[in-house]
């Protein structure tokens, strides 16, 4: 429920041209905001259960029947995950695409329980790492352009500092 003067408006379908705060494009290929063709199962499933790990690991202890201990990384978790729902292949290796695919599933039909993959602040900080990072490869674009420019006599070459 939203509070008086607050509208929500859905727009299905609709994303921004290019997502600078990773953490929140794997949140929505989670979520299923983003088509299949866009990402990797296996690589989303990772970052969800890396953040679940850290926020949610009694919901993660409950649905999957895996014990959740201090250390254990996201690809522990989802090994674990695929040798107890079966994602097995020969001689035991686990199929961790299929394995995914489960941790995928199960968190869009909330099987998982509630949960909220960012929180304000999370995002704040998110965004400001984002940012920075465009900031970084938007001067490398910069630099690599003027150089081209110069290369095909476009502008010159600016002049070299006079020694004193």
């Amino acid at each position: 429920m939203l509070a008086d003067g607050f509208y929500l408006w859905d727009t299905p379908g609709m994303l921004w041209p290019r997502i600078i705060v990773a953490k929140s494009g794997y949140n929505l290929a989670a979520s299923g905001a983003i088509g299949r063709n866009a990402f990797e199962e296996e690589e989303v499933a990772l970052e969800l259960l890396d953040y679940l790990i850290k926020h949610y690991p009694g919901l993660l202890e409950a649905r999957y029947k895996v014990e959740v201990t201090p250390g254990i990384t996201d690809e522990q978790l989802l090994e674990a995950i695929g040798r107890k729902r079966g994602a097995v292949l020969t001689k035991g290796r686990v199929n961790l695409q299929k394995a995914a695919e489960i941790v995928i599933y199960e968190f869009r039909a909330a099987t998982l329980g509630r949960v909220t993959l960012e929180t304000p602040e999370e995002f704040a900080e998110w965004l400001a790492a984002g940012q920075k990072l465009d900031a970084e490869r938007q001067v490398k674009k910069d630099k690599i352009e003027t150089s081209r420019l110069i290369k095909f006599k476009k502008i010159p070459r600016p002049a070299k500092p006079e020694a004193t």
